[in-house]
């Protein structure tokens, strides 16, 4: 089984590749993320583990989808552990199970864990779309202001490009999470990732 630092290596390979294809400066990644400069050097040399709001910070900047950090350039999914590439966050942890491209958007599949507890999250890309369906346990989830509460068997769907929350009313909640994300502009849709 591979480790965190083998995760950590592969991830950050794969930020320092995405941002020189795009030709941004770890400078300006800093600025767009929010992120210290020394903070990203780190995650690029594969010395800090990346967390899910860090991951999505970057993702967002570089405007791609978040499994687009967690693959590598040839969409091999980076080592992890079995079952697939991990990101852990406050109260959350998120397995990448599936990513294709369907139409004109990209579709990333995640088995979710949503612990008690309350996780802001900031939006995403423009046009970003999310759907989480609970298995077990209960949720709160949606755009800030508004979310809904949710059971097993129980799903919505909210714009994941404004403010929203994650919040675990259970001591664990199961779900899976659907995020949609549009190609990158001037790109068509199928084979574009």
């Amino acid at each position: 089984m591979p480790s965190r630092h083998d995760l950590s290596a592969s991830v950050g390979e794969r930020i320092r590749d995405l941002r020189t294809q795009r030709g941004i400066s770890l400078s300006a990644l800093a600025v767009a993320t929010g992120l210290g400069k020394g903070t990203l050097s780190e995650l690029e040399r594969g010395r800090r583990n990346p967390t899910l709001d860090t991951l999505f910070a970057i993702a967002t900047a570089l405007s791609v989808p978040l499994g687009e950090l967690l693959v590598s350039g040839d969409g091999d999914p980076a080592p992890d552990r079995p079952g697939g590439p991990h990101a852990h966050g406050q109260n959350i942890e998120a397995e990448l199970i599936g990513r294709w491209t369907e139409a004109a958007e990209v579709v990333e599949v995640y088995r979710m864990t949503v612990a008690q507890g309350r996780r802001q999250s900031g939006s995403h890309a423009a046009g970003v779309v999310e759907s989480i369906t609970v298995v077990s346990g209960e949720i709160e989830v949606g755009v800030a202001g508004d979310p809904a509460r949710l059971v097993g068997g129980q799903s919505h769907t909210f714009p994941g490009d404004r403010d929203h929350c994650y919040e675990g009313l259970a001591p664990r909640s199961s779900t899976v999470l659907v995020m949609r994300y549009p190609p990158p502009a001037g790109e068509p849709g199928p084979g574009s990732w």
